[in-house]
């Protein structure tokens, strides 16, 4: 903006002024690579929901929780594989039930208080006394002990195979001051109604400014354990149209955008005098998933029939471009070894001819505002008129999408999602969208084979048999066809040209590690 205003003010300018217009140029110009090196702007689409960091549960926001927030472990930038954060080494005993952890040395939160096993124990219980979505992954937790200040030891019910990997998900227990706790507690809420609003972690960041439909900001936490971050603000302004977001991205209003943009925008983007396109690993598949009331889809044969009518490979491109690849494995890459569990349907369009053949009519759903999956239903709506049925599409806000399970008769016969697990653990992904009855189960599909083999593998504590039994779960979930997978995607990053040393895990959406983050020009 000011280097605009110094060239329109320049042409106004006497000759004799020129040299003085050059110098103003240059130094606004310095101005703006000083800033660009210490600062990143990048836009919400809407607001986050509170940011307590025992109750936050979803993408939106996440930045702001994995920048000012760390848990005990996390999973390897780029990777599936776990590694220590907070905590330096772990050992688990042989019945699968105790976890001892040696915690790392000299951190602060970023009031300045010390983070020890005292803290860590406190944060568990916080989550624990929270009850809400995410306290799932200490439900099983039956006791914990801090014999010293660096070892801080958890007792389970019993055996959770996902139990590490609960610690590395975003969502996982975030370490929070014990002490701000106490401090901003209110009526009891635990401090609740402060967190809403501000962070207390041990994290790069912290939140030091929130204005509801407006702007949330961040900066360098001073007391941080770790290597100072070269960026030392985040501006994230809440922009709710994606246009306006591309708009100030090429402008230079903006940095970069984590996540939102439609196909169309990323090629633009990648072609950009000034910017460029990253696509990141990640754990998300765009699938179809099969009511099972279905008149039409309903019954196992015509679900096989569905899955050999829709080519994978052509409506990803077709869709997602280079956002996203054919599936080839059940689960995300990465959450079981690579061929474990294969998901490569044969194409054969003449099988869903022949079930189309009686006719019929059938409903596509998706989520309000996803242009890819709209453009994925209408695609679909083409295939399935080809085969002689008739297809509507309708959107489902995005409460009543996820009131599918209490609302049976709402279900349509098919409902197009992109989903990510929790962690990087196929309990993670299975026990949430598959499972009898589990809470992203939308379409009610239920396969108690499956579910009893995931129990045996979340109960079983030696690693390589659990992982067997998981992989047989996987393959009868798989061959139930009551969620036929499309395409693995990525996280997709719009950025201006310049940044490097770009780090981010698999498990985050709509994110990328700040603190590593640097601008070269």
């Amino acid at each position: 903006m000011n280097r605009l205003s110094v060239t329109a003010g320049s042409l106004a300018l006497t000759v004799v002024m020129l040299t003085g217009t050059a110098c103003s140029g240059s130094t606004n110009q310095a101005t703006d690579a000083a800033a660009l090196m210490s600062s990143v702007r990048t836009p919400m689409l809407s607001d986050p929901p509170p940011l307590d960091p025992d109750v936050f549960y979803q993408p939106e926001g996440l930045m702001i929780m994995t920048s000012a927030y760390q848990g005990l472990l996390q999973y390897a930038p780029g990777s599936t594989t776990l590694q220590g954060l907070l905590a330096t080494k772990w050992a688990v005993s042989e019945d699968g039930l105790t976890y001892t952890f040696t915690l790392r040395d000299g951190v602060r939160f970023s009031d300045g208080t010390p983070f020890d096993s005292a803290a860590a124990k406190s944060s568990f219980q916080r989550r624990i006394d929270m009850a809400a979505g995410p306290s799932y992954m200490l439900a099983d937790v039956a006791d914990m002990q801090t014999p010293d200040p660096q070892t801080f030891v958890v007792t389970l019910t019993k055996p959770v195979a996902p139990f590490l990997d609960y610690l590395a998900s975003p969502y996982g227990p975030l370490m929070t001051s014990p002490t701000a706790v106490a401090e901003h507690a209110v009526g009891g809420d635990r401090a609740a109604a402060w967190l809403a609003t501000r962070t207390a972690g041990t994290g790069p960041y912290e939140l030091t400014e929130a204005v509801p439909a407006s702007r949330y900001t961040m900066t360098a936490n001073e007391n941080y354990w770790g290597d100072k971050p070269q960026i030392s603000k985040v501006e994230m302004p809440v922009i709710n149209a994606t246009a306006v977001q591309r708009l100030q991205l090429e402008n230079g209003q903006l940095d970069m955008i984590l996540h939102g943009l439609s196909k169309g925008d990323y090629e633009g983007l990648a072609t950009g005098a000034n910017t460029e396109v990253r696509q990141e690993n990640a754990l998300v598949k765009a699938l179809v998933m099969v009511n099972p009331d279905s008149p039409v889809f309903g019954p196992a044969p015509a679900r096989e029939a569905l899955s050999a009518g829709l080519d994978q490979a052509a409506l990803t491109a077709t869709v997602f471009g280079d956002q996203g690849s054919p599936s080839t494995q059940f689960y995300p890459v990465g959450m079981l070894p690579d061929g474990a569990v294969p998901d490569v349907h044969a194409h054969d369009p003449a099988k869903l001819a022949a079930l189309g053949a009686a006719g019929g009519d059938v409903a596509i759903g998706y989520p309000t505002g996803d242009s890819s999956l709209q453009e994925l239903a209408n695609q679909i709506q083409v295939i399935l008129a080809q085969a002689g049925l008739s297809a509507t599409i309708r959107d489902f806000p995005s409460a009543q999408f996820f009131a599918l399970v209490e609302h049976p008769e709402q279900r349509p016969d098919l409902l197009l999602a992109s989903f990510n697990p929790d962690a990087a653990h196929p309990d993670t992904w299975s026990r949430i969208y598959q499972y009898t009855n589990a809470p992203v189960n939308l379409q009610g599909c239920s396969v108690p084979a499956a579910d009893q083999l995931l129990d045996a593998g979340s109960a079983e504590p030696d690693p390589v048999k659990s992982q067997a039994l998981y992989v047989e779960a996987a393959k009868a979930y798989r061959d139930s066809l009551c969620w036929v997978n499309l395409g693995d995607l990525h996280n997709t990053i719009a950025a201006r040209k310049g940044y490097t040393d770009w780090s981010s895990q698999p498990a985050w959406m709509w994110d990328t590690d700040f603190a590593a983050l640097k601008y070269q020009g």
